[in-house]
């Protein structure tokens, strides 16, 4: 870490200990920088302030039993302190204007470097001592502004992927995606208004070069509530990568789950009852391979939630065919798919069935996530993995143990004040999963793995 990451971290940091009122460090009279005088009773338009942003993931992963096929056996074990400074312009009473400026500070714990380097220089790099935790700065401008009953929130940066509210399929976005790649690159922009939600989100994945992959994402997801029973939504992603010199390659995928979701908990008195169910298709095609013709894998996926007492269970059931194509070992004579094939495809692993006709794959989740506050969501789970068996593989094919904390002084004032109103009166339930993920190859990012769980 150089001395000015040093400066500018500890700067945040200092920033953040001046101001224990509302987060607000001080105020600028931007009307006297030009020689006016402004009432001083008035509150003053342009104000500087802070956030702190910590996270923390364990995710133990056994899956020996089915020889590491669909999964590898791993530890993730994650800890991210992300200080920030804000400075906000309130333009009036519908529109505020946000600045933000911070640092990522990302540890993978237990990770230390090694004595000797006897077979990985990147074993041995003094990068993974404790002083060098710099992972990356993110600067990115958001507006709010309201629109009728509702709010509209622009974001345009390095901004973090928690500002997704979207209920993705993890056939689309991998749910531990945030522990590698905590920001998105490019611009977001969200309606939320108390029946209809919708986002669409701009990444850049990868800028090509000789040895990087040019990559692009579009993401989207909404959801409309004409009852609270009753919802109809849709998530989606859309990927394009270009190849580099050792993988050739253009290749698209796009990958789209509308929904229907009933939920009775209002009628059974639990924090939630519900029942999320609809198909999952998707496009993809290689334009550099020739001959080739776009493939359509499709399937159908339900999702069971039952919650009380903060205790829950969700179980996912997909029937259907793989969907990652060209993860498939024969394109990787062809392409040399493996090199692009963690960037093309962002939802999870288990998507790819490796079967050439429709099978099923199920997960089963206990969680406990305790209802604490806004700024605060902790969450404790056991997930298990099941597979249509095939030779001496399934149909069980591994387990998850995972915990995480996450803890945002920022999370409750940037929430829209229709959702603040709710949970003041205590109608709003909250949900214990937040934005999506992607997977451990992608170029974009260095140091290894860095939602939810």
């Amino acid at each position: 870490m150089n001395y000015r990451t040093i400066l500018l971290s500890a700067a945040i940091i200092l920033s953040a200990g001046m101001g224990a009122d509302a987060q607000s460090l001080f105020d600028f009279d931007l009307p006297g920088l030009f020689g006016r005088q402004e009432n001083r009773s008035e509150e003053n338009p342009l104000k500087l302030e802070y956030n702190i942003d910590f996270q923390y993931f364990l995710d133990y992963r056994d899956f020996n039993v089915s020889e590491n096929i669909f999964a590898m056996s791993n530890i993730y074990h994650i800890a991210r302190f992300s200080p920030s400074i804000i400075f906000r312009y309130d333009q009036d009473s519908k529109f505020t204007h946000r600045a933000i400026l911070g640092v990522d500070l990302t540890k993978n714990l237990g990770e230390v470097p090694t004595e000797e380097e006897n077979y990985s220089a990147s074993e041995h790099s003094q990068g993974l001592r404790n002083y060098n935790l710099f992972k990356d700065i993110f600067f990115y401008y958001q507006l709010r502004a309201k629109a009728g009953n509702g709010m509209i929130d622009f974001y345009a940066g390095i901004h973090p992927r928690s500002a997704l509210g979207g209920d993705y399929a993890r056939a689309v976005l991998a749910d531990d995606l945030i522990y590698y790649d905590p920001n998105i690159e490019g611009l977001t922009i969200k309606y939320t208004a108390p029946k209809f939600s919708a986002e669409i989100t701009g990444d850049y994945l990868g800028r090509r070069g000789l040895d990087r992959l040019g990559a692009v994402m579009a993401l989207s997801a909404g959801a409309w509530q004409p009852y609270r029973w009753l919802s109809a939504g849709w998530s989606g992603a859309f990927t394009h990568v270009m190849g580099n010199y050792f993988a050739s390659c253009n290749v698209d995928n796009a990958v789209f789950n509308p929904y229907v979701k009933l939920d009775a908990a209002s009628f059974l008195h639990m924090q939630e009852f519900s029942v999320k169910a609809g198909p999952i298709a998707t496009f993809q095609f290689d334009h550099y391979i020739e001959g080739e013709t776009p493939h359509f894998p499709m399937g159908f996926e339900g999702v069971l939630n039952i919650r009380h007492w903060n205790i829950g269970i969700e179980d996912t059931y997909y029937f259907g065919e793989d969907l990652m194509t060209y993860m498939n070992g024969d394109y990787a004579s062809v392409s040399r798919n493996a090199t692009y094939a963690s960037t093309l495809y962002s939802g999870q692993t288990f998507y790819f069935t490796r079967r050439s006709v429709p099978t099923w794959y199920n997960r089963a989740e206990i969680y406990y996530a305790p209802s604490l506050n806004d700024i605060l969501k902790i969450r404790f789970s056991g997930v298990g993995h099941f597979v249509t068996p095939a030779g001496e593989i399934g149909p069980f094919i591994g387990w998850q143990a995972k915990a995480s904390v996450m803890f945002n002084l920022d999370a409750f004032r940037t929430r829209p004040e229709s959702v603040r109103e709710q949970t003041r009166r205590g109608s709003g339930r909250r949900d214990g999963r937040s934005g999506g993920d992607r997977r451990q190859g992608r170029e974009r990012r260095s140091g290894g793995p860095i939602i939810s769980l």
